[in-house]
């Protein structure tokens, strides 16, 4: 079983922290992690808070103390890492790459010594692991993509970026739900509404996948306007976790 420690965050808070890597096999095992802990509805605990490698479970410290609650997590951590993990959900994400879409798709071929067409055909050969949300309702932080087009952050962030913007950090790639600033390599842009104030709940969960694929403007144009009114169902896959 990979290893684990748990630690105290402040005293309302710990976290399960585990080895400092990106790893998708642990990723996913801690969004297990997570899931079971919540289904045990344990009155002290408050919310559950995961990111690449830890998981933070806040608590009502009144209730109950640090060393109180590991003792009761342990064996969930512990069952929870010898489960077999359940099968994953791929959504098909729709990205028009380059020109207004993606202001910084050519930076991103000439850092990689590739033509743009070859930054597209990297970016949408893999799926991406949904590692948390974070940062903006609905950003999804994802990886990892091909070292060759792994290019560092922008050195002055824009201080807006449409909403669907699809970029890349380092070996990170996600895309902006709302408009907002940024400092991401944005490479693309998806046609999909990914945020709604009147019905916040994204359609993609840490722990899901995504996989981006190329369209041209006019479909761009035509799936923007089909989800606009409704019309248009973004597809998923499912598969076994081992595949």
């Amino acid at each position: 079983m990979t290893s684990y420690q748990i630690i105290p965050v402040g005293d309302q808070a710990l976290a399960i922290e585990f080895a400092n890597r990106i790893d998708p096999v642990v990723n996913r095992h801690l969004q297990q992690i997570g899931r079971r802990i919540l289904k045990q509805h344990l009155s002290a605990v408050k919310t559950i808070i995961p990111a690449y490698r830890t998981l933070a479970v806040a608590f009502d410290g009144s209730q109950i103390s640090f060393a109180e609650l590991k003792q009761q997590l342990q064996p969930l951590i512990e069952e929870s890492m010898n489960a077999p993990l359940p099968p994953s959900k791929t959504w098909l994400i729709p990205v028009c790459y380059g020109g207004e879409y993606g202001p910084d798709l050519k930076d991103v071929a000439r850092f990689a010594s590739l033509s743009t067409a070859e930054v597209i055909k990297e970016h949408t050969a893999q799926s991406y692991l949904i590692y948390f949300l974070g940062f903006l309702p609905g950003f999804a932080y994802m990886g990892s993509v091909d070292q060759k087009i792994a290019m560092p952050r922008l050195e002055q962030p824009r201080l807006e970026i449409p909403a669907g913007s699809v970029g890349i950090a380092g070996e990170q790639t996600g895309f902006y739900p709302v408009a907002s600033p940024g400092g991401w390599r944005i490479i693309g842009q998806t046609p999909l509404k990914l945020y709604d104030e009147k019905n916040p709940a994204s359609f993609y969960h840490a722990g899901d996948s995504v996989r981006f694929f190329a369209v041209d403007e006019e479909e761009f144009q035509r799936i923007q306007l089909a989800d606009r009114l409704g019309k248009y169902q973004v597809k998923a896959v499912t598969s076994d976790a081992d595949d």
